[in-house]
């Protein structure tokens, strides 16, 4: 059977006809834009999304979530545009992104996933930001990020295992997703559900206590027992047992943080000095003027430090608010212990002023201590975030063996100028920890290399492919502090001017250290992230 543009040409019909007949032939391929455009343009705009999203708000105990048809999905990254364009975000700026999983030979496999906030029921970046940022509705459940409270520290990155929230350059402040409650309050669709041709998001109400606490959401997701996320993926079709995230083979270098590397390393050294310096008081081997020029260097030292760590924020000046987070964020509760760091060196200042020997020894020691504290709230800072090179053993073996070894060359040095004989006990221990460290992070880096069950055998990898010659110069490092050093010392060389220089290459392999201890984290993520 002829068509219609067909028999109009045949028949030698006008040229307004064949358009005519072109036309009518068009509307005939029933793509899916071509259906979505009818559905759209035959309902009002309140009518159009109603099956998508709820009509009332959820009861106590319920909350909005979002629900993903992974049949429906077809990587068309309508929803990714919509959500750009719609919540006005800056260029490079995704709140929704679009992942794929991936089978194997045997078992061939393709699927597309959208993905956003989650929205989950005991939110991470809630718990982690130090400064209540995050407000997770009452009635709703939708976690919102309060752009005015927050201060840029980065922090609710790392937290949230799904990397949900992106760091905003132009603005210095973190946002994320909000499931566009504005639209929701008012019966519209979200911009990622209204923009879908497929239909393939939808909202719905879902039953805290129905909300799974084991398990992933997807394949390569992250364990939902940390922050219960609430969204859905469907399928008609079961996903198959050996499909991954596409990307999931790569060896990325995380983001850098190298403020608060400067940071760790500066603050542990001071908190290490305070410790020298308490210890050599309580045992009368330094007298109040050496006590408190060693204080003194240990202070100087530690506030350098935290005022580095400034750098790291978006919004500096807000800063002062990072306390109101103390019950539930151990960064808040960071910040606040290095903030006893000016208060104990005022307290030592004046005990030395008034030439109080007892006086001064009680002010450093709990300067100490607080410093001690602060270096283990430093610790659960990363360990919190449960990521796999971030474990309780490997972060506090690394931080708290860089307090002794750096805080032990420090007064060693201190000593060493004023010509005290206690230099040579300092230089002693800190040779022990800087081999003692040492040979642990080798011998713990080479296993995590050849066993893959290791949690953080990722993150060895990523060290072999991309730090290789950063873990080379620190074996350097090793041997110009940990033998020749020495050697030279035993040698006659100048006591005072070998251990400054120990101090200073020690730094440096430290801070090495700590730069790719952030790049190396290979953190969770959702598959395209």
């Amino acid at each position: 059977m002829m068509c219609d543009l067909e028999r109009s040409i045949s028949a030698g019909g006008s040229a307004l006809s064949i358009i005519d007949a072109a036309l009518r032939e068009q509307q005939t391929l029933r793509t899916p834009v071509a259906l979505f455009s009818d559905e759209y343009d035959s309902k009002s705009v309140r009518d159009r999304f109603t099956h998508l999203i709820p009509l009332s708000k959820p009861d106590p105990g319920e909350q909005y979530a979002f629900e993903v048809n992974l049949d429906a999905c077809t990587g068309c990254k309508a929803c990714v545009a919509a959500c750009h364009s719609l919540n006005g975000l800056d260029d490079g700026e995704s709140w929704r992104d679009m992942g794929l999983l991936v089978g194997t030979r045997k078992q061939p496999y393709l699927q597309t996933v959208t993905t956003a906030c989650h929205h989950c029921a005991e939110p991470a970046c809630a718990e982690g930001c130090p400064v209540l940022a995050y407000d997770k509705d009452v009635v709703t459940g939708i976690v919102r990020h309060l752009d005015d409270q927050c201060i840029g520290c980065n922090y609710c990155i790392l937290k949230c295992p799904y990397e949900v929230p992106k760091f905003n350059l132009k603005r210095g402040i973190v946002r994320k997703c909000d499931m566009c409650q504005g639209r929701l309050a008012e019966g519209e669709a979200p911009a990622c559900v209204q923009s879908c041709p497929n239909e393939a998001i939808k909202i719905k109400v879902v039953k805290l206590d129905a909300v799974p606490d084991r398990g992933s959401i997807i394949t390569g997701a992250f364990d939902s027992n940390y922050t219960r996320p609430t969204t859905t993926y469907v399928s008609s079709k079961p996903l198959p047992t050996s499909a991954r995230p596409a990307d999931a083979g790569r060896l990325d270098l995380d983001h850098g943080h190298d403020p608060l590397a400067w940071m760790l390393v500066l603050t542990q050294m001071s908190a290490g000095g305070f410790i020298g310096c308490a210890i050599a008081m309580w045992m009368n081997l330094i007298t109040l003027q050496q006590a408190a020029m060693t204080s003194a260097a240990a202070l100087v030292v530690g506030l350098a430090g935290v005022a580095l760590s400034t750098l790291h924020l978006g919004q500096p000046l807000k800063a002062w608010r990072a306390f109101l987070g103390w019950r539930k964020s151990w960064l808040s509760r960071e910040i606040m212990a290095f903030g006893a760091l000016p208060v104990g060196g005022q307290a030592i200042f004046a005990a030395w002023w008034l030439g109080n020997f007892e006086w001064m020894r009680l002010a450093v020691t709990g300067t100490a201590v607080a410093a001690v504290l602060a270096v283990w709230c430093s610790v659960m800072v990363y360990v919190d975030t449960r990521r796999p090179f971030w474990t309780l053993t490997n972060v506090a073996a690394k931080f708290l063996g860089t307090m002794l070894l750096l805080g032990g060359v420090l007064c060693a040095v201190v000593w060493s100028w004023t010509g005290m004989v206690i230099a040579s006990w300092a230089m002693t221990f800190s040779l022990v920890c800087r081999w003692s460290l040492s040979l642990w992070e080798i011998s713990g880096y080479r296993r995590a290399l050849v066993d893959e069950n290791c949690v953080w055998h990722k993150s060895a990898r990523v060290l072999q492919k991309h730090l290789s010659k950063q873990i080379e110069a620190r074996g350097l490092l090793l041997i110009a502090t940990g033998l020749l050093i020495p050697v030279m010392i035993a040698a006659g060389a100048s006591v005072g001017w070998m251990l400054s220089l120990s101090l200073l290459l020690t730094f440096g392999s430290q801070l090495m250290e700590r730069l790719y201890f952030f790049t190396a984290a290979a953190g969770s993520k959702m598959p395209g992230n």
